[in-house]
């Protein structure tokens, strides 16, 4: 065995000496939270992209034209660059009032003052005051503050509702600032790299950049064995159609920015230009971010979760709501990409239950105690997988030290793992020495949308065997009878009994679940499918 083949095929994978980058791309990180990794990934899908420093090739559409995907997949040392836009007056107007006092720069309160001027002079207003209307703005924009409640105004990430919110990381030298006695505002700018820094990665810390490129490996190349793979899964013919997949998903991404939110994008744009010359600084064309890479091997999962996206985008949802079940799908698609690599990597033999697709089992419980405890263990298990994986010989050399090693297991292995799952409620209690698998009603909202297309059916013996086929996760029957094996655990015959109640309550309570018979229960899926055509527009070249 030896290190894991990447992709895009660089060079710079050797100068990293932690083995949880080397071994599940670069990168999953404990401090990035769940809105922000969904954020990122939505910033490279709705950024000006090009594959290389060849400037004439850049591309908007969501995902890269399939013919450069393809040309990438043969190069070596090429990234994808993308530029997200900084938008710095636009945080300034929403969020320096939610900034804490002691971040707060005198030239940033200036420049404040500035807009509110500018702005106060073309409000028209025959029966406000223009200081209310401008009040009212500010508080409107200031409700879609996201993630970092604590950090700087413009360190802060919006609620990503819109592509408009979606905004690059920015970060305020205030060491550097302070030693200024005389600085202003636009010799701030001009000297950004100085005064402000956008490609540190602290927040925004590469996780989404990582799960945009497992799409792109997927997309890059057919010769993997996807339709043996997609059978064995139970997809559907025109799903494991990667053209059919590639064009629906393009669709669905640039559904995203919903017509509802035209007015709202036009106010903020509005914003944001009031200061022309600040904003032409900020987003010099030259400037753009990097992504780096993510195991080649991935495609597999990476398959498993464009279906899932498919099938959420393509579903009519409210635009909230729709965001609420993508950072579900995020966190899921994370966790499953520690788990399978995993199983690639970790130097030990498996018990002899097979798993998921994807060789891992995820045992989940809500109030059966016997169930509750053997999800604990399952857990555990699955701990222990990961933190075997990142010590696998061939991803620790010489050059690399037992601090490298606990950074891996604490920062992006198996602590990452129990830590993201936690904040989405998937592993529960928050507090406690024996966590578990938790189900809850979000995540089996978002279950159905991604295993069930719109308007679709099944039976529930035939959902257990798919909930178990994409994610690992057992509930009951044949499932839980192998994910208990898999654990290295003894086959209990009293799991294997039909414990259908809290499992199929929880589905009955959603209006997911239909009871023809004591033997015959359909799961459907009740949700609509979005109104727009989705076949027949293919993507051009450099869209």
């Amino acid at each position: 065995m030896s290190l894991p083949p990447i992709f895009p095929k660089l060079n710079t994978i050797n100068e990293y000496k932690n083995p949880a980058i080397r071994l599940f791309g670069n990168r999953f990180f404990i401090d990035q939270t769940v809105l922000e990794l969904l954020a990122e990934f939505l910033a490279v899908v709705y950024s000006e992209k090009n594959i290389g420093k060849d400037m004439d090739k850049i591309f908007y559409q969501p995902l890269p034209p399939l013919n450069e995907l393809q040309r990438w997949f043969r190069s070596t040392d090429y990234k994808l660059y993308y530029k997200p836009s900084v938008k710095l007056n636009l945080k300034l107007f929403s969020l320096f009032c939610t900034s804490p006092l002691d971040k707060r720069h005198q030239i940033h309160e200036v420049q404040l003052r500035t807009l509110r001027r500018v702005l106060d002079g073309k409000i028209v207003s025959s029966n406000r005051k223009n200081e209310e209307v401008r009040e009212c703005l500010e508080d409107l924009f200031m409700g879609f503050q996201g993630a970092g409640s604590e950090r700087t105004w413009c360190a802060k990430t919006f609620y990503p509702l819109t592509p408009t919110f979606i905004t690059q990381e920015t970060l305020w030298n205030e060491t550097v600032a302070r030693k200024e006695e005389e600085l202003d505002w636009y010799e701030s700018i001009n000297d950004f790299p100085k005064y402000f820094g956008k490609t540190k990665h602290i927040f925004l810390s590469r996780g989404g950049e990582l799960l945009y490129l497992q799409l792109c490996n997927l997309f890059a190349s057919e010769d993997r064995g996807i339709a043996s793979f997609a059978e064995n899964v139970g997809i559907g013919t025109q799903e494991k159609d990667l053209y059919y997949l590639y064009n629906s998903l393009n669709k669905g991404f640039e559904g995203l920015d919903d017509a509802l939110f035209a007015p709202l994008n036009k106010l903020a744009d509005f914003i944001e230009n009031l200061d022309p010359e600040t904003h032409e600084t900020t987003n010099r064309k030259e400037e753009g971010m990097t992504c780096d890479w993510c195991p080649e091997e991935s495609w597999q999962e990476a398959f498993l979760y464009a279906i899932e996206l498919n099938r959420v985008l393509n579903t009519s949802l409210d635009p909230v709501e729709r965001l609420e079940l993508l950072q579900m799908g995020c966190v899921l698609q994370v966790m499953r990409s520690l788990c399978a690599q995993s199983v690639r990597y970790a130097d030990v033999p498996l018990p002899k239950g097979r798993g998921g697709a994807l060789g891992y089992a995820w045992i989940f419980s809500h109030t059966d105690r016997k169930q509750k405890l053997i999800s604990r263990r399952n857990l555990q298990f699955n701990l222990r997988l990961i933190q075997r994986a990142i010590h696998n010989e061939d991803l620790i050399n010489d050059t690399v030290t037992e601090r490298d090693i606990g950074r891996a297991e604490n920062k992006h292995g198996h602590k990452f793992f129990r830590t993201i799952g936690k904040r989405q409620g998937i592993i529960g209690p928050w507090r406690g020495a024996e966590p578990r698998f938790s189900m809850t009603d979000r995540l089996i909202r978002y279950l159905i949308l991604a295993l069930l297309p719109p308007e679709e059916s099944c039976q529930y013996k035939d959902f257990l065997k798919r909930l178990y086929r994409h994610f690992g996760i057992a509930i009951e029957g044949e499932e839980l009878a192998d994910a208990v094996l898999w654990s290295g655990l003894p086959n209990n015959c009293s799991l294997n009994e039909d414990r259908r109640n809290w499992f199929t309550e929880m589905l009955r309570a959603g209006g997911f679940l239909t009871e023809l018979s004591d033997n015959c229960s359909i799961v459907r899926n009740p949700f609509s499918k979005r109104n727009n055509e989705m076949a027949g527009d293919d993507y051009e070249i450099y869209g």
